[in-house]
């Protein structure tokens, strides 16, 4: 569901083919594949619930963007660290603003956008700490992973990358 601000209501899930500057996209120069992303802005994105809905979502939106066929490596992988990075958002940048997946060729993005403009870290924990790997787990997992700042006020984004491609 995309979250209609200027009424409050939801309504269906936005899908955009987007055929835009190469440099826009990350996609290199004079390559002709298409850009497809899905976006979700919850109405609820403060709330911890959001992190199921979250995952319900990618459920039903991953496949629409990749054929998984007999992928289920890239879905349990994608599901795990989309709960990891909306799960920060919840509990330490006042909530989920967007959720974008977008595909280039054969490298799945991620993003996960909040109201905090503080870059998140990777923690050193001990054993029995019940908290504090989720970055940990988005390094060994993710091919790679950032953080854009949005306006100094409006929050960052948390973005990580995911290959495709067969193994």
């Amino acid at each position: 569901m995309t979250d209609d601000s200027a009424t409050g209501h939801e309504r269906p899930d936005a899908v955009a083919a987007i055929a835009a500057r190469p440099e826009a996209t990350g996609v290199r120069r004079g390559d002709q594949r298409r850009v497809r992303q899905l976006v979700w802005r919850p109405a609820d994105g403060e709330r911890v619930a959001v992190v199921a809905r979250a995952r319900n979502w990618l459920g039903r939106s991953l496949p629409r963007l990749v054929e998984l066929g007999s992928c289920v490596r890239l879905q349990e992988d994608t599901e795990l660290l989309l709960s990891e990075l909306v799960t920060n958002a919840v509990l330490h940048a006042g909530g989920v603003t967007t959720i974008r997946l977008r595909l280039a060729g054969e490298i799945l993005r991620v993003t996960v956008c909040d109201h905090v403009t503080a870059v998140p870290a990777l923690r050193n924990t001990e054993p029995d700490d019940e908290h504090g790997r989720g970055l940990a787990l988005v390094t060994a997992l993710a091919t790679r992973w950032g953080v854009e700042r949005r306006h100094p006020v409006t929050g960052k984004c948390v973005w990580l990358e995911l290959s495709t491609a067969p193994l």
